[in-house]
């Protein structure tokens, strides 16, 4: 399922829509400053994006109201939920055993049928999932087309379980989970209100109510969690960032770093892009390399990103499953760099354009800046093209008519072989580069139907290191540390998906 598709319809299904004539104030008696800290039972979280307040937001409102069968614990790792366990009768079948005396939130039970109509009809254009067949009450199969042996990391990303009952009696209304808060109130543009779910399956949140707020304003966002208003603010990275967290009773919540940002090549010899009469300079390894080693990572880490990253050495985070702990980033030396492009025949160097998204990116002007004055000092003239995404996409990803670009994305998947699949592989998605290695190919196919998790780490951590360190086919740069700012007794312990867990969070005034 694709949560553009869902969004398209959910937006006039899923909520309820409230009109009213003033805006930006939420009515509760619950919500301000005369309230007794004590007996505070509800907690406000403010973002500056209308999809964070969304009933189907992957990050925010959704995993509070709804359950998968499998889920993402703190550090990115599956651990069972509306599935308490699961084997492989063979290498097609995935059967799940299911909980029992789990309610949706209008009482109905939760049994296999739910999690059928959920993919028969929410994921049926998954093209991997042949059938799901109830074996019996609370044991479930999906039966794949090949062998699957990502379909978990699939499943955890977002996969919720739906009320068969509930749906078809109220046509499309999906608003009912089984998870910790229900949905009772959502104004558009304005916020969604959330009340704890008593019959959950689960130790219930010691949070009675959840509200998720949309306030654009940098500066008013913070002077709401000043003062009070709020209690988890969102912030984009810039120069004031520290100075907010030495606000009395702010505090700065770092998450773990998924995101990761590269530049990439074109690595056609000839016909291509920018050198289509000529050899293309960056089909040369020896020429990647001395870009490679040409950059230096540390002023764009402590400059655009005010530290708030870390460096990177390939594709994926140690969180992902394929990440490989023996690849390492080659060293910044200018020299050695030179000493590169003089043996690859550019001792003179070369002119080359550098696609960017620079649109609501600020940092990216600055890093883009960097990374053009770094190259130049071995030689290599960057002109800067700024796009916005939806050029870059059209452009980079789509046409795969660049020469060189940076690019960082979330989290795509908790399973690298997606990332495989789509980056390094020949007929890859997002292969802007044109790489095409054979073995590559060779291996990541293998690592497609290789069931024993194992064996198929081995596979991926390979065709990884021979694609980025024997092949360089990308500079890895570094990986984006995200954050909020909360109130000092919010206790909330970051996640390596960044979701907003409301159930493990709790009020605590002991420690301030």
């Amino acid at each position: 399922m694709h949560d553009n598709d869902i969004k398209k319809v959910l937006t006039s299904i899923m909520c309820f829509i409230i009109v009213i004539g003033l805006s930006g104030c939420i009515n509760d008696s619950n919500i301000g400053n005369g309230e007794d800290k004590t007996d505070k039972d509800v907690l406000i979280i403010a973002d500056f994006n209308s999809d964070f307040i969304h009933p189907y937001s992957q990050n925010s409102v959704k995993p509070n109201i709804f359950n998968g069968l499998v889920e993402l614990d703190g550090n990115f790792k599956i651990v069972p939920a509306l599935a308490e366990s699961w084997n492989n009768p063979d290498n097609l079948t995935w059967r799940f055993y299911l909980r029992k005396n789990v309610k949706f939130h209008n009482g109905y039970d939760f049994t296999a049928e739910d999690v059928k109509y959920t993919f028969d009809n929410m994921y049926s254009n998954k093209p991997f999932i042949k059938e799901v067949i109830v074996v019996d009450n609370y044991t479930i199969d999906i039966r794949t087309i090949n062998s699957y042996p990502g379909l978990l990391q699939e499943i955890a990303l977002g996969y919720v379980v739906l009320s068969k009952k509930y749906n078809e009696e109220m046509e499309g209304y999906w608003q009912i989970g089984t998870g910790a808060y229900k949905l009772v109130e959502c104004v558009e543009n304005n916020y969604t209100k959330l009340e704890r779910f008593d019959e959950y399956w689960k130790k219930p949140p010691s949070i009675k109510t959840v509200i998720f707020r949309l306030i654009e304003s940098d500066e008013e966002r913070i002077n709401e969690l000043i003062s009070g208003n709020i209690d988890i603010a969102t912030y984009n990275v810039n120069e004031n960032i520290y100075e907010i967290s030495q606000k009395e009773g702010i505090k700065f919540v770092k998450f773990p770093p998924l995101s990761t940002y590269i530049l990439g090549f074109d690595l056609r010899e000839n016909d291509s892009y920018a050198f289509p009469d000529d050899e293309n300079p960056t089909s040369d390894l020896r020429v990647r390399k001395a870009i490679y080693h040409g950059i230096n990572i540390d002023p764009l880490i402590n400059g655009p990103f005010m530290g708030l990253a870390t460096p990177a050495s390939q594709f994926i985070t140690p969180y992902i499953f394929g990440y490989n702990p023996e690849i390492e980033r080659l060293s910044y030396d200018v020299d050695k760099a030179r000493q590169l492009l003089e043996e690859a025949g550019y001792a003179d160097g070369f002119e080359i354009e550098l696609d960017c998204v620079t649109h609501k990116y600020k940092y990216n002007v600055e890093n883009t800046r960097l990374i053009a004055e770094q190259l130049s000092e071995i030689g290599i003239n960057v002109s800067i093209h700024t796009l916005s995404m939806e050029e870059f996409t059209k452009k980079v990803v789509v046409e795969k008519n660049t020469s060189f670009w940076i690019v960082g994305w979330g989290t795509i998947s908790v399973d690298g072989g997606v990332v495989y699949d789509r980056y390094i592989k020949t007929e890859g998605f997002r292969n802007s580069g044109h790489y095409s290695n054979p073995e590559v190919d060779k291996i990541g196919m293998d690592a497609s139907v290789e069931m024993d998790p194992e064996k198929r780490l081995k596979l991926l951590q390979e065709g990884f290191r021979i694609a980025i360190v024997d092949d360089v086919i990308v500079v890895p740069l570094f990986s984006q540390e995200l954050f909020v700012f909360a109130k000092d007794y919010v206790e909330i312990e970051p996640r390596a998906d960044v979701k907003v867990i409301v159930e493990d969070m709790r009020f605590n005034y002991n420690d301030i």
